[in-house]
C-alpha cells in the first residue's frame, strides 16, 4: 500500500502540485541559496530563477561549484531533468525526508518488494535522519 505525501519546494516552500514535475537542484544552488530546505524544487523556482556561472571576463564567479558533467554557464545547467514526486524522493531520499516524504520513504524501506540494496541504503538514511532529529530534540541541519 502506498503512502500519500506532499513535498514542499526547497526554495519557495509551497507544496509542489501532485501533477507537477519535481526538479533536483545541485550544490551550486545550495551555495547561492543557503536558506534552501532540501534540494527538490517546483518548476517555477527551478526554471524561473536565473543567474550566470561566469563573470563578464568569462571566468567562473567566486566559489562556483561546477556541474559534474557537461556545460556550465547558467542556472539551468544546475537543474536535473524533471521527475515525478515518487521518483525524485526515492532518488534524493535525504531531501525527501526534509521536505515531507518521511512516511512514504519509511514505507518503501519496509516493503518486501523493494530491492534489498536500495532498502538497506534507505534504512541507513532514515536512521541517520532519526539520530540527528532525536538526539537533542530539535532539528539540526542536514547535509543533502
Amino acid at each position: 500500500m502506498s503512502v500519500a505525501f506532499r513535498i514542499s519546494c526547497c526554495l519557495c516552500r509551497k507544496n509542489i502540485p501532485l501533477t507537477g514535475d519535481v526538479f533536483a537542484l545541485d550544490a551550486e544552488w545550495q551555495r547561492r541559496f543557503p536558506a534552501m530546505v532540501g534540494t527538490l524544487a517546483c518548476r517555477s523556482c527551478a526554471m524561473g530563477t536565473t543567474w550566470r556561472c561566469t563573470s563578464r571576463d568569462g571566468s567562473f564567479v567566486d566559489g562556483h561549484i561546477p556541474v559534474a558533467d557537461g556545460p556550465c554557464f547558467d542556472a539551468w545547467n544546475h537543474v536535473s531533468s524533471p521527475g515525478t514526486h515518487r521518483g525524485m524522493v526515492q532518488g534524493h531520499p535525504r531531501s525527501g525526508l526534509i521536505q515531507g516524504a518521511g512516511a512514504y520513504l519509511r514505507s518503501v524501506a519496509a516493503r518486501k518488494d523493494t530491492v534489498p540494496e536500495y532498502a538497506a541504503m534507505l534504512r541507513t538514511v532514515i536512521q541517520e535522519w532519526d539520530e540527528q532529529h532525536n538526539s537533542s530534540g530539535a532539528p539540526q541541519s542536514v547535509t543533502v
